[in-house]
């Protein structure tokens, strides 16, 4: 056998590549999904390599066996592709077999190369040292393949993902613990938790039936449950159960900052003409949830059964969209500072936003269009005429005024920032409705519940061991950080009040969490706590002032 690393004679470059770019769109159930990291390198590109570099050359004869076990094949697909509005075929590349690509991780391929490894090592498992591990990659698959680990990093950001990524899953693998009580009266909950377990069909139906939970949805009976063996769960089932109890407990604090209007109309079109009804404000209940349940009461059970039939249907906000606002320096009225007004423009969805002058002529008064109509020619002239009625009242040269025409320049808006003379206005809301996302003007609670005293902010964040985020952000002249520039100084300024509000109460109820899990052992509580505390990070990221809407 040659004393060279498989590495250093040959290496399965475009499967690995193939299999690296498809990785980067996974979404659920990743390692980088947990918290944002901006060196990741791919799982796949890190087990190929340090399978590469564990084992030995077999020689030419073995060495195409081999990586065809680790990487598989290139095959070429092809694929119908819809692109401006016309059926376009494209071949597609992609591996089939190894062990590369996502969700074919595991199997007999695996086991073959754990083997090979400790048999290159003389029948124990080799040490692999990571002194620089970032997000955890190349350590997560070292441990995969069956190799003893060591992974630090100066960064503490880093070394808090190595500990939920790594460390609390390896010291709890194989262990379970019987879900809380609040969990298993939890239908949601229950049914994907028996779903991931492989109950499905009628044997689902049956466990939920013995476990209390009725046909209509309603709640689990506690007298039923425990006539039933507990539900045992791992630490993954764990967080998830606890991250619902914050949330709730955050829901119930927050309710009435975030009002839900309940709908007259149908589930679905064609069930004809019906008389039309104002907007409805539900009221949240002890635990914080709205239910539109109690206006539906004059309505019989024939009649909430077809779906054509008109209803009350509740309409959760999905997002408040807002626009910083600068004052004209030509006619003093307040401008909206967009670089777009579409809302929504993807398949049949055509929204915008309307802007029109106010009675005073001191500012513009929001509305909303639907079924925007498209325009006429190839898709380069509809393009263009999309952008043309999409246009907001920003470009690269600056802003101009929708009521007189004046212009104000880039470096109007930063003296502006700086002096504080910015504002902002409530543009939109997004809602939940019985057919996607819907898109409205603010009503006045709505506006009211987004005013949030400063004193309000100032006593939540007493409690907090660093108060009020008011740190400086680095200065403009650091690569990326642009918003000094504009006078968002320090990291408070990047979130409204409500924000802020939010994000404490977060804090708050995850800080919260040990004492709630007390009689847990303390492996368990931490490791809980702390895969559940990266959502304030994604909270923070998703529910600032910089971030867009991405319909």
């Amino acid at each position: 056998m040659s004393a060279k690393r498989l590495i250093e004679v040959a290496f399965p470059l475009e499967q690995v590549s193939l299999d690296s770019v498809h990785e980067k769109n996974v979404r659920h159930g990743h390692i980088s999904t947990l918290h944002i990291w901006p060196a990741r390198r791919p799982l796949a590109a890190c087990r190929a390599a340090l399978v590469a570099t564990l084992l030995p050359d077999p020689g030419d004869g073995a060495r195409r066996a081999t990586y065809r076990r680790l990487a598989g094949r290139v095959v070429e697909k092809v694929e119908d592709e819809r692109v401006g509005g016309r059926t376009v075929a494209r071949r597609k590349r992609e591996t089939q077999g190894g062990i590369l690509h996502w969700k074919r991780e595991g199997g007999p391929d695996l086991d073959w190369f754990r083997e090979r490894i400790r048999g290159a090592y003389g029948g124990r498992s080799p040490r692999v040292l990571d002194p620089f591990a970032g997000g955890g990659a190349i350590p997560l698959e070292a441990m995969r393949l069956g190799c003893e680990v060591a992974a630090v990093d100066i960064n503490p950001v880093a070394w808090f993902i190595l500990k939920c990524t790594l460390d609390y899953p390896r010291r709890l693998a194989g262990e379970v613990r019987p879900l809380p009580e609040f969990a298993q009266t939890d239908r949601a909950l229950v049914t994907d938790f028996l779903k991931a377990q492989g109950v499905r069909g009628r044997a689902l139906r049956r466990r939920l039936a013995r476990l209390g939970f009725d046909e209509d949805g309603a709640g689990a009976e506690p007298a039923l449950i425990a006539h039933e063996p507990p539900l045992e769960a791992d630490l993954a089932w764990q967080v998830r159960a606890w991250g619902r109890r914050v949330l709730t407990a955050a829901r119930r604090r927050l309710a009435r900052r975030y009002p839900t209007y309940a709908e007259f109309r149908p589930l679905k079109p064609g069930g004809g003409p019906f008389a039309p009804r104002p907007r409805a404000l539900l009221e949240p209940d002890a635990d914080g949830a709205v239910d539109a349940g109690k206006l539906n009461a004059e309505f019989d059970a024939v009649h909430l059964k077809d779906p054509r039939n008109p209803r009350w249907v509740a309409t959760p906000a999905v997002a408040y969209l807002w626009a910083r606002t600068a004052r004209c320096k030509g006619c003093r009225a307040t401008v909206p500072l967009l670089k777009t007004r579409w809302l929504a423009r993807k398949g049949g969805k055509r929204v915008r936003l309307t802007m029109t002058a106010d009675a005073n002529k001191t500012g513009v008064v929001f509305g909303v269009e639907t079924d925007v109509p498209r325009g006429e020619g190839n898709p380069a002239r509809r393009r263009e005429r999309d952008r043309r009625v999409g246009a907001g009242t920003m470009s690269r040269s600056g802003v101009r005024c929708p009521l007189c025409g004046a212009i104000m320049t880039m470096q109007d808006l930063r003296l502006d920032g700086r002096a504080g003379r910015l504002g902002e206005v409530m543009t939109a809301v997004v809602v939940d409705g019985p057919r996607g996302k819907e898109y409205r003007r603010p009503t006045e609670p709505e506006l009211d519940a987004a005013r949030v005293d400063e004193t309000e902010i100032e006593a939540l964040y007493a409690e907090m061991p660093f108060g009020v985020p008011d740190e400086p952000t680095p200065k403009a002249e650091n690569l990326g950080m642009r918003v000094p520039r504009y006078g968002f100084d320090t990291w408070r300024t990047l979130f409204t009040n409500r924000q802020l509000l939010t994000l404490g109460t977060l804090v708050q109820e995850l800080r919260r969490l040990p004492e709630t899990m007390a009689g847990w052992p303390e492996t368990w509580r931490e490791a809980v706590a702390a895969s559940l505390t990266p959502t304030i990070s994604r909270v923070a990221d998703r529910g600032s002032t910089l971030a867009t809407w991405q319909y």
